[in-house]
This record gives C-alpha cells, structure tokens and sequence, in this order.
C-alpha cells in the first residue's frame, strides 16, 4: 500500500470512523458529513482495490464502507419491518461482502469431505473403525425405506431437535472463531470428515441413494449456513492475526458488529433447514421427488443470497 495514499487519506477515515461512532447522537451538520464521508471512502475503496489490492487496508476500507452504509440507510428500530429489511436485503449483502471467509469455510470443508470419502472407499474397514460403531451397523443394515422411518408424530419433535443442534453447531463455529480461527477450522474440518467418511461408507454399502434422498431436502441450506457461521468465525479470528491501520481492539469490534449480522441470518435459515428436516427430508416421498425438492432449494436459497440487492444500494 502506497505510504502517501494511507496518509493523504487517514484523517477523512478517522474523521468517518468518529462520526459513526457518535450517528446515534449526531446532529444534522454531522450526518450530512457522514454522508459526504461515506461517499468519499467509497471512492478510496474503490482506488485501493485496484491499485493495492493486497494489502490489509482494503479490508479495513471495507469494513469502514460497510459500517457506513449500514448506518446511512438504516431505518428506525420497530419501524418499516426493520427485521424484514433485514433478512430480505441486508443479509444477503452482509453475506456478499464477505465472501472471502465463507469461501474459505466452504474449501475447507469440501478438502476434508473429498478426502474422508476416498479413504472410505479405498480402506472401508479402516475408516468404519473411526466412525462410531453405531453409524456403521445402522449404514450396513440400511435398507432404502429403513432411512425414511420417521413416524408422522416424531416428527414435529425431530424438527424442534434439529434446529436446536444445527443452531448449536453454528454458534459453536462462530465462536470458535475467537481463539484465532482454530476453533471455526476445527468445528469445520471435523464435520467435513465425519460427514465424507459416512457418505463413502454409505456409497460402499450400497446406502447412497437413501442417504441423498434424506440429506438433499434440507442439506443445502444446512450445509450453506454452517458455512456462513463458520466463515463469520474466522472473520473474528482474523480480525485478531491481521488487525488493520486501527487497533487489534477497534479492528475486533468491527468484525464483531458484521460476524453477528451473519450469525443473526443464519438462525433464519437454519430454522428452515429444521423445518425441512423433521417434515420433508424423513417422508414417504419419493426418492426422485425429495432429491429434485432439495435442488430447488439450492436454488432458491442462491438466488436469494446472491440477487436480493435493496433498492438504496
């Protein structure tokens, strides 16, 4: 990054991250220069990005843009459907401007699935030693209707425990991601291998249209919100290894303020994906019917994350 650009800059930033903290209780003067300000980093982000892409200002011109836009289109609490606004426009944004730790998150996760699922089906005796004894008899006996064998009335409790589980897992990846990302990486890996190494052994023994049909219904939501929790984790956990221009403090609160937006829309999916799971993905339905539900899902659920733009943007 070009010495000269931070300190021809630095003021108007500085000067931007006062305002924002203070917009609560800001007069009008104030608020048109936030405007003005905003508008102003904007720009730098924009130079930056092309000219120093690398460098670790960017990321804090992002956050700061980030925080800016939020703070100069927000609405009043309780007013205007502030939650819808939210989950219809401000999410998918928050998601699309983090993409970098959400794909990482997804990397990692498919590294170590690919890798448990070949193990499974080169030495399926070895990794059945690994998964629990219980998977691995359940797998061997699985008969394609034995998998959808929910009854009608567990299922509203089934659907009740896996949306807790599924918001305790998420909120555990996000978490972890205070101890330097260790804790998101380890959450993240880990269910990546268990989850390979029952879909090889699935494939070795025949099991793999049973356990498609079951996971394809809510798997994609599922999968993608574990993704996004787990990449707002290491977004803190960065926040602590590569702190910007500001201080490792100011530069954790930041992250912090954009990590639990993300968290906060993934309780949203996540109670879809629950829904889904205890009602549709145990059914009677079949096989072709809950895989090609699942894809439209996938479909659904990209669209929104990647076309729902709010109209001040």
């Amino acid at each position: 990054m070009s010495v000269e650009f931070v300190e021809k800059k630095q003021q108007s930033w500085n000067e931007l991250e006062e305002l924002l903290n203070k917009s609560r209780n800001a007069n009008a003067q104030e608020l048109n220069r936030l405007g003005y300000l905003y508008r102003r980093v904007t720009s730098d982000l924009a130079v930056a990005r092309r000219d120093f892409p690398q460098d670790r200002c960017v990321i804090y011109l992002n956050e700061l843009v980030s925080r800016a836009h939020s703070t100069v289109y927000q609405t009043s609490p309780l007013k205007r459907g502030s939650l819808l606004e939210f989950l219809r426009f401000g999410f998918p944004t928050v998601f699309r401007e983090n993409l970098y730790f959400i794909g990482a998150a997804f990397l990692m996760f498919a590294l170590a699935y690919a890798g448990a699922y070949v193990s499974a089906l080169r030495t399926p005796e070895f990794v059945e030693s690994l998964v629990p004894e219980g998977y691995v008899s359940h797998i061997k006996e699985l008969g394609q209707n034995k998998w959808n064998s929910t009854s009608a009335e567990a299922r509203n409790l089934l659907s009740s425990y896996v949306m807790t589980n599924n918001i305790r897992v998420a909120f555990m990846a996000f978490a972890g991601g205070i101890m330097f990302m260790v804790g998101s990486v380890y959450i993240l890996v880990f269910n990546g291998l268990f989850f390979g190494a029952i879909a090889g052994l699935c494939h070795v023994h025949g099991a793999a249209l049973a356990l498609w049909s079951f996971v394809s219904p809510h798997g994609y939501i599922e999968l993608t919100t574990i993704f996004i929790a787990d990449g707002a984790g290491m977004k803190l956990g960065y926040s602590l290894i590569a702190p910007t221009t500001l201080t490792r403090k100011q530069t954790l609160v930041n992250a912090a303020k954009t990590a639990i937006k993300l968290l906060g829309g993934c309780v949203f999916l996540l109670v879809i994906a629950g829904i889904i799971e205890g009602f549709v993905s145990p059914s009677d339905l079949p096989n072709t019917i809950k895989i090609g539900f699942g894809a439209l899902t996938g479909i659904l659920l990209f669209t929104y994350l990647f076309g729902m733009k709010s109209p001040n943007s």
